[in-house]
């Protein structure tokens, strides 16, 4: 609880932060006023959107990483003679371990021994926690354990097949962040450029990009230069972002 807290806060100050700064660039090299401070309510507002995006992505890829090491202890312990249920709770004492008392895995493990201490069977359980997951891999997974649990399936073939393919997913998903690399580096940059431009007016012209300054048809000029910026911006961050 005081894990999340503070995680919490640090997040709302790394929100703060990011709406400050980009309110006061906006405010220096667009308008030369005070007055584009106006934009701090919204650019906080993006900010948080644009970092709960950031924060699910992460989230998502440190689950199915863990999941994908439960599976693989699971398929063992179930070649060992465990049951199911033995075996998943198993598995998760296993990936607690490995991953340390912050693994995603962690509460779904407290859940499981509740749930399975009143005879809640294990395909209501995996459902549930499918659901709050927001992993497709995951979603994909139990559904084919619930249909192979109700038609006696292998489930030793079953988890070890799911276990192999999150992991091809995770290493092609790994090489694609490697070639992507660069062309994030070169995104950024792209990014910086013209903040540069105009800081560089500024600072050695200010007469000649003066004039867009103080004055209606300037405001609308910038105004537009700042939201064509901004939207290049958050396409450009897209266009570095694929999902495996």
């Amino acid at each position: 609880m005081g894990g999340s807290r503070v995680f919490k806060g640090r997040t709302i100050a790394v929100q703060a932060g990011i709406a400050f700064l980009v309110s006061g660039t906006a405010s220096l090299l667009f308008y030369n006023s005070p007055w584009g401070l106006l934009s701090l309510p919204g650019t906080y507002f993006l900010a948080g959107g644009l970092l709960k995006d950031r924060n699910k992505r992460k989230r998502l890829a440190r689950l199915n990483l863990e999941f994908k090491d439960l599976l693989y202890a699971v398929s063992g312990l179930l070649l060992a003679g465990y049951s199911v249920e033995r075996a998943f709770l198993g598995g998760l004492r296993e990936v607690g371990q490995l991953h340390g008392e912050d693994s995603a895995l962690t509460e779904l493990l407290a859940r499981m021994e509740q749930r399975l201490g009143v005879q809640e069977p294990m395909e209501h359980i995996l459902r549930d926690f499918a659901a709050e997951s927001g992993s497709e891999d995951i979603r994909n997974f139990v559904e084919v354990f619930c249909y192979a649990k109700r038609g006696g399936g292998d489930f030793v073939h079953i988890i070890t097949t799911a276990a192999g393919r999150i992991c091809d997913k995770l290493e092609v998903a790994g090489e694609i962040q490697t070639v992507l690399a660069q062309k994030a580096l070169e995104q950024k940059v792209m990014c910086i450029v013209p903040l540069g431009v105009l800081l560089f007016f500024k600072a050695t012209s200010p007469e000649f990009i003066g004039r867009l300054y103080g004055n209606p048809l300037g405001v609308l000029i910038m105004t537009a230069a700042l939201l064509l910026y901004g939207a290049a911006f958050y396409l450009g961050m897209k266009l570095v972002e694929i999902e495996v």
